[in-house]
């Protein structure tokens, strides 16, 4: 496929990148396509454009800007109307010295597909660290994905499988982004008050091989 990473010059979108880049066609996207050639160039295979450029040649776009960024998306609807959209967004605030999640109601996620009304929007990849996809093959983790659509969660579930090691979960509806957006600040804290370094999610099941 040929993916856009819509502010794929930061530390997650370059992870997200150069994972992708194994099996797919990486176009990173960003408001200066200077800064988005520079960051390519370190992608096998990567191109780089604006923001409009890498989401009019994509099939499929990962937005992975900061939430305050997000509201940009408005200007991209026609360039990804009939495509596949995914949000790796989490909208963070520090209180109290603690991550805590930044909205009161709804979900990053919905507020994009409110922006591309002609996109089929999804969520995926928000409660993993980038620094997993920065090694040369990730853990094994799961990766929640929240569509309106099975067809949609199909389509974002082979880009998560071009992964090594990465298992799609199908989440529900796209209101459900309302608590996988959540988790992210969970898992953050879950892995300072513990000491463990940067965790991520991977499910067991009782089919699973030594449960019960």
């Amino acid at each position: 496929m040929k993916v856009a990473l819509l502010g794929g010059t930061g530390r997650m979108g370059r992870a997200i990148a150069r994972q992708l880049s194994r099996d797919n066609e990486v176009v990173i996207g960003s408001r200066d396509p200077a800064r988005a050639s520079e960051a390519a160039r370190l992608i096998h295979g990567a191109a780089g454009a604006s923001y409009l450029g890498a989401s009019e040649a994509a099939e499929i776009a990962v937005f992975v800007v900061p939430y305050k960024a997000l509201g940009g998306a408005a200007e991209l609807a026609a360039a990804l109307t009939g495509k596949v959209v995914v949000s790796a967004v989490n909208p963070l605030r520090l209180e109290a010295g603690r991550l805590q999640y930044g909205l009161e109601e709804g979900s990053a996620a919905e507020e994009l597909a409110g922006m591309l009304p002609g996109s089929r929007v999804a969520t995926a990849f928000n409660h993993v660290s980038s620094l997993f996809f920065e090694k040369d093959e990730p853990v094994a983790m799961d990766i929640l994905v929240a569509a309106e659509a099975r067809e949609t969660f199909e389509v974002v579930g082979r880009l998560v499988k071009s992964i090594p090691n990465l298992r799609p979960l199908y989440a529900g509806p796209l209101s459900q982004a309302r608590v996988i957006e959540r988790m992210t600040p969970l898992v953050l804290s879950l892995s300072k008050l513990n000491n463990t370094g940067s965790l991520t999610t991977k499910f067991v099941s009782v089919r699973d091989k030594g449960q019960a």
